[in-house]
C-alpha cells in the first residue's frame, strides 16, 4: 500500500493561515493591553511624583520670599497656595511646619528658621492586575528653605 497525497489547494492554505493570525492574535493581545496600560499607570506615577515635588518647591520658596511663615494664618496662606499647584494630584495634604536651628519644631518662623513643607498623596494604579499586585501607596515630597523675613 503506498500513500496518496492530496496536494493541499491555495484556498485551503489561506483558510488555515488566517485561522492562525487569529490565534496569534488572541494570545498577543492581552500582553500588549496589559504592557500599554502598565506604561500609562508609570507614566501618572512619574507626573504625580514631579508635581508633588514642584509643588513642595515653590510653596516652600513662596513662604520664604512673602514672608508669610511668621503667623498661623501665613502658615495656612502657604498651604493654600502649595495645595492650589495640585490640581491634578489626587487627594494631596499640605503640611507646613517651622523649626529652629535645632531643627525643633517651633509654632511661628523667624529669621533664620527654617520653614518645611510636606506635601503627600495616596495613589492607587488604574490597572486592575497591577492594582492588585502593587495597592494604594502613599508618594510624598519635602521641601526645607531658610526664612529671611
Amino acid at each position: 500500500m503506498t500513500a496518496v497525497l492530496i496536494p493541499i489547494t491555495r484556498r485551503q492554505r489561506r483558510r488555515r493561515s488566517a485561522g492562525q493570525a487569529l490565534v496569534e492574535f488572541a494570545l498577543a493581545i492581552p500582553i500588549f493591553v496589559f504592557l500599554l496600560f502598565g506604561l500609562i499607570d508609570l507614566g501618572r506615577l512619574v507626573y504625580i511624583n514631579n508635581a508633588l515635588a514642584e509643588a513642595a518647591r515653590e510653596g516652600a520658596r513662596w513662604g520664604s520670599v512673602q514672608g508669610r511663615s511668621g503667623t498661623a494664618a501665613g502658615m495656612t496662606s502657604i498651604a493654600s497656595y502649595t495645595a492650589g499647584m495640585l490640581a491634578a494630584v489626587p487627594s494631596p495634604t499640605v503640611t507646613v511646619t517651622c523649626q529652629d536651628r535645632n531643627l525643633n519644631p517651633v509654632a511661628t518662623c523667624r529669621t533664620d528658621y527654617f520653614l518645611s513643607v510636606q506635601v503627600s498623596s495616596q495613589v492607587s494604579m488604574f490597572t486592575p492586575v497591577i492594582a492588585g499586585l502593587v495597592g494604594t501607596n502613599t508618594y510624598s515630597a519635602t521641601s526645607k528653605v531658610t526664612v529671611n523675613q
